[in-house]
């Protein structure tokens, strides 16, 4: 968008005024694509719930980050019209809740779309299993968040150490979890936040495989720094760090391969989840 353009809308609308510019928005989640092409990227929709921004974003063919059923809604009215099997594809796949703890009313809302709900304690399991049964799960980790702007590791994720007990725990009650997640807090400027959470989901994912449970996803959050100002490292660095890391732990003969993800009750391709800032 040009000053022109700028200077034009103030003058109708006068100021202060918002103004969202959608080549923009079209932009970053491309740039986010191009840096990081073997994850799957997820827009947060509690960054901005604007409508409009949902479907630019849609028809980008992005995926999306939930926390609420307002907020899956919203996603949901873009799909609406889609005929079943697809519409249930694109919820499989594209649509996580990423909010580890969902009061009753809202399991009881989600559980007809049969979603993929986060979850990191036994309470919030035993409610899934009451409301949501049709729900897919991931467990969400507790990773270091040093020098993130927003710590959200006190708040949210189970201790490594107890993960394998409740993916078993889930299993046991007849639940399914699909994948691992985790956090390294918001506006995160040390990038090996991201190199150790890898490298404990890669740790939990290899414990799970070892006891009859593959693990089939693995989102790796948000937390990618905006850069404010110049001491801000760009996303290219971060993103050779995470590519490179991902390789290294998934690594075969032939290449890297990502986490096999085929949900259980639909195929999907091989992917990683990121949520975009």
């Amino acid at each position: 968008m040009t000053q022109k353009q700028l200077i034009a809308i103030a003058r109708k609308h006068g100021t202060p005024v918002v103004v969202i510019d959608h080549e923009k928005i079209r932009q970053n989640y491309a740039t986010f694509r191009r840096h990081l092409p073997k994850i799957q990227a997820y827009y947060a929709v509690k960054a901005n719930p604007a409508p409009e921004i949902i479907r630019t974003l849609y028809k980008a063919g992005a995926s999306f980050d939930v926390a609420s059923v307002a907020e899956f809604l919203l996603v949901h009215e873009n799909i609406e019209k889609l005929p079943a099997k697809e519409r249930q594809d694109f919820i499989w796949d594209k649509i996580i809740y990423a909010n580890p703890i969902k009061p009753r009313e809202t399991l009881e809302a989600l559980d007809q779309y049969k979603p993929l709900l986060t979850y990191d304690n036994p309470e919030e399991l035993r409610k899934i299993k009451r409301y949501a049964p049709n729900a897919g799960l991931v467990l969400r980790l507790r990773v270091p968040n040093t020098g993130s702007m927003v710590e959200l590791s006190s708040k949210f994720g189970c201790d490594s150490g107890e993960a394998v007990d409740l993916i078993l725990e889930a299993f046991r009650v007849g639940l399914v979890v699909e994948g691992l997640s985790f956090h390294v807090g918001s506006q995160c400027a040390n990038f090996d936040n991201f190199v150790q959470a890898l490298n404990i989901a890669d740790a939990v994912r290899r414990e799970a495989e070892s006891r009859g449970h593959p693990i089939k996803i693995l989102d790796i959050g948000g937390g990618f720094p905006v850069p404010y100002d110049s001491h801000v490292k760009p996303l290219r660095d971060l993103a050779r760090k995470i590519n490179a890391e991902i390789g290294r732990l998934y690594r075969v003969s032939g290449g890297a391969r990502p986490v096999p993800c085929r949900h259980r009750r639909h195929g999907h391709r091989p992917r990683y989840r990121q949520n975009l800032p």
